[in-house]
């Protein structure tokens, strides 16, 4: 009878993780056609994980929890992206880089590039781990670099120099797709706003989507920041009833102030945004 009640659970579990396979791959987006791209950024709960896919590439930014790592692959599986020209990992934080192991075993990973401060000293062992089981290279993020994959470009404008507030030295960028700009945070705060716009200026920071920094914490996405990038489309990345009452209210609002469509993964579940290199929109 225990032999039995085993062989059910085990078919259980089977069951479960195709149901969830399944219902990634209901919710996917078909791939991209020549000239075509989107950002997928995933529901990961209290996390950050997003990948922008073209014809002929993708590049993930940041990968989620130690907690939804399954999910996050389940998700690349489903979505047909089994190589990654690059993943940029904003900072070594479990909520954006616990993830990153398991992806490093289950696709072909280009390169992996991330700033050098500390975080969590144990996901951080797990991923360079990962990076070297897999012979991936692992760059630096240092503010100025560009990589370019093909119609793509990532440039690193952060950390432009390490204070030791990992949150602060997150790794900052920009990839442009023909005309369209798409900004990914990490957690920067305020400090750090500040920063970007004394070393850039206001013009050059103007971009059409903003993955919004630090889960919408009100630490975050200061008036004159956003002023600067002005978006058209904003996207938050946290969990459902979380701890930390993310997104604040007081960032929505301003958000939405600026005339801004916001996207939260907490109430809309993934969130995919499509461009043609000429426009970007919501489905």
């Amino acid at each position: 009878m225990a032999k039995s009640k085993k062989i059910i659970a085990a078919a259980a579990v089977v069951v479960i993780i195709a149901a969830i396979i399944a219902a990634a791959a209901a919710c996917a987006p078909s791939s991209p056609t020549r000239g075509e791209a989107y950002a997928r950024y995933f529901s990961v709960g209290q996390g950050d994980a997003a990948i922008f896919v073209w014809d002929g590439g993708a590049v993930l930014f940041d990968s989620g929890t130690n907690d939804s790592e399954d999910k996050l692959v389940s998700y690349l599986r489903a979505t047909g992206v089994d190589r990654l020209d690059a993943m940029v990992l904003s900072h070594p934080h479990d909520d954006h880089i616990g993830g990153a192991d398991a992806v490093l075993r289950a696709c072909d990973v280009g390169e992996v590039i991330m700033p050098s401060s500390s975080g969590d000293e144990e996901d951080e062992e797990a991923l360079f781990a990962a990076v070297e089981d897999e012979g991936c290279p692992l760059y630096e993020a240092k503010a100025g670099d560009v990589y370019e994959f093909g119609d793509v470009k990532v440039e690193i404008l952060s950390p432009l120099s390490y204070t030791g507030d990992a949150n602060d030295d997150s790794a900052v960028a920009v990839l442009t797709f023909r005309k369209m700009k798409f900004m990914f945070t990490g957690d920067i705060e305020s400090d750090g706003e500040e920063a970007l716009l004394g070393a850039y200026g206001a013009d050059a920071l103007d971009i059409d989507v903003l993955k919004v920094a630090h889960h919408g914490s009100s630490t975050s996405t200061g008036e004159e920041f956003l002023e600067a990038v002005s978006p058209d489309i904003a996207v938050i990345s946290c969990g459902v009833d979380n701890d930390y009452g993310h997104p604040h209210a007081e960032v929505v609002e301003r958000l939405e102030s600026h005339g801004v469509e916001v996207m939260r993964t907490d109430r809309d579940g993934a969130v995919t945004v499509y461009t043609d290199g000429e426009s970007v929109y919501v489905k």
